[in-house]
């Protein structure tokens, strides 16, 4: 039997990270990191992977120097309006966060799988199962995921493996040939992509008390696991198409996949059955950042300690503003937009 308790596991935890980092960073950074740094894009992945790392020693800090999650720390340290002001932007952040893997998980369905749909459509159906997930709360999520993992690393493990083969060692290198600003740029993208880490603020409120540095060092765990998946499939993929073929590619991982071909195999359309991947990990990030946008937003409304009938409501009032941005994501282009958002 499972126990109800609104707590997860310090292994949940971790899981429920690893699925928060690789999604976006596989898909929309490879063919960046092409465009900026090459084949030093491999070293971009370790500086970018050393500055996250540094970033999430601070956050453990504060989150000691806490001893509780951010949220309940505003309310107890800072002016009632201070606190309405930052929960408030980290609501909106946490719509554009959101917003973003909704728009990037349509556009992966829309090219993958379903080229006839309408985006608007497929957008809106998941932001509807995204909702449902959160309303059932952290637990049966982290459960979900829980069960996912391993299917999610078999199926990671053989793309991986079945695309080694075909990798061309002549489009390897060379290294240390860019300049180094554009490595830096590189490693800074890195870093952008794992920004996810900041939503470990929230977390000591769902982990036992007292388990706070072992989340911590699991989060630490869940990078570098998303740091070696991304320096390996970057590796893959730059020997398969090259550097220059790279920087022209909307999703080369998702390209990657559709030029795996197995011999004699049941699965005629085996890119479809991997899709499964990111399709997992996207989901994994729209609901982390739809759950705490909600608790964000109704924390402006009812503080800490109250009881709230109404968090239907607030579910359903940021679940429209993610789609109204996912919605321009794709239709205004403002991805570009985001990026400069993220990075300033």
């Amino acid at each position: 039997m499972f126990a109800s308790n609104n707590k997860i596991s310090v292994r949940q935890v971790y899981r429920l990270f690893v699925f928060d980092l690789i999604g976006i960073s596989t898909l929309v950074l490879p063919s960046r990191l092409a465009y900026f740094s090459d084949s030093d894009g491999l070293l971009a992945i370790i500086i970018g992977g050393a500055i996250a790392s540094a970033y999430l020693w601070y956050l453990g800090k504060i989150i000691a120097g806490m001893n509780m999650d951010v949220t309940s720390y505003l309310e107890a340290y800072l002016p009632t309006w201070l606190t309405k002001l930052i929960l408030g932007f980290l609501g909106l952040h946490a719509v554009w966060v959101a917003g973003f893997g909704a728009y990037i998980f349509a556009d992966v369905m829309k090219l993958g799988l379903l080229p006839e749909e309408s985006y608007t459509l497929l957008l809106t159906l998941i932001l509807i199962v995204a909702a449902y997930a959160v309303h059932g709360g952290i637990e049966s999520r982290a459960r979900i995921y829980e069960v996912l993992f391993v299917l999610l690393a078999v199926l990671l493990f053989l793309m991986l493996l079945l695309a080694a083969f075909d990798i061309q060692w002549d489009y390897i290198g060379p290294f240390f040939d860019s300049a180094p600003g554009n490595t830096m740029k590189g490693s800074i993208l890195v870093f952008f992509c794992f920004m996810p880490l900041f939503a470990v603020l929230f977390f000591p409120a769902y982990v036992e008390k007292g388990r706070e540095k072992k989340m911590v060092r699991a989060v630490f765990a869940a990078l570098w696991s998303a740091v070696l998946v991304l320096f390996v499939l970057y590796f893959i993929l730059l020997g398969s198409f090259g550097s220059k073929a790279l920087q022209t590619m909307h999703y080369p991982a998702v390209t990657l996949m559709s030029n795996i071909h197995l011999r004699s195999s049941f699965l005629k359309r085996f890119d479809a059955f991997m899709l499964g991947i990111w399709f997992f990990t996207l989901f994994a990030l729209i609901n982390l950042f739809l759950f705490y946008g909600t608790e964000l937003l109704m924390r402006l409304f009812v503080p800490s300690g109250r009881q709230s009938r109404g968090y239907i409501w607030y579910l359903l009032g940021i679940t429209v503003m993610v789609f109204a941005a996912a919605e321009l994501f794709y239709y205004r282009g403002w991805s570009r937009f985001f990026q400069n958002y993220v990075c300033y």
